[in-house]
């Protein structure tokens, strides 16, 4: 199974609802803060992305707060 990676900011509200949605479904994620961790912010930034939340599972990339999207990655890649 692969672990989500979930790239927030402090202050941010779509982070919160992002990492909110993973913890309610006990979908175990790491969580890297771009506002503290100034190698998360160079990786947000190769994944050509200037914002947050982002969320990477695999190779799929998933920007901002949307949970069917999240649903049918998270599926797609734990049955496959």
């Amino acid at each position: 199974m692969a672990i989500p990676v979930l790239y927030t900011q402090t202050g941010c509200v779509d982070s919160r609802r992002v990492r909110s949605w993973l913890q309610q479904r006990q979908i175990p994620f790491e969580e890297r803060n771009v506002t503290e961790d100034p190698v998360a912010m160079a990786d947000l930034v190769c994944h050509q992305v200037f914002a947050t939340p982002l969320l990477v599972i695999d190779e799929f990339v998933i920007f901002g707060f949307q949970p069917a999207e999240m649903d049918r990655v998270l599926r797609s890649v734990n049955d496959g």
